[in-house]
């Protein structure tokens, strides 16, 4: 699902703001546009990995067991590929909920870090 990825290229960009594995000083330069963009990732991720994601994964799951009750030739050397597909799906969605966490956490203590400067 392509458009979770929307939240990777927000993320790619505001880790060129981190000091151990962007542009050392960058972050320290421009506070305020890491600030912004780890907003923006914070508010895609959600938008794209915790309320889409799971929407189009249910519709996958849908048309998933949809295909395994019609019994039609076409599926049948496809079934292997359906059950890996769906696999990695879930496999993904519950990566989704652990990077929400390490989100949450991240972002908590950037909040604190933030107020403790003031």
């Amino acid at each position: 699902m392509g458009i979770s990825e929307i939240s990777t290229w927000i993320l790619s960009i505001l880790a060129s703001f981190d000091d151990e594995y962007g542009v050392v000083g960058l972050g320290a330069a421009f506070p305020t546009t890491k600030i912004v963009l780890g907003v923006v990732f914070a508010i895609s991720f959600i938008i794209c990995r915790v309320i889409l994601w799971p929407l189009f994964s249910y519709y996958i799951i849908k048309d998933s067991r949809l295909a395994f009750k019609v019994k039609s030739e076409k599926l049948e050397g496809r079934k292997f590929a359906i059950i890996v597909i769906l696999t990695i799906c879930a496999a993904l969605t519950l990566l989704q909920a652990v990077w929400l966490v390490q989100i949450i956490v991240q972002g908590r203590d950037e909040i604190m870090a933030l107020l403790e400067k003031s």
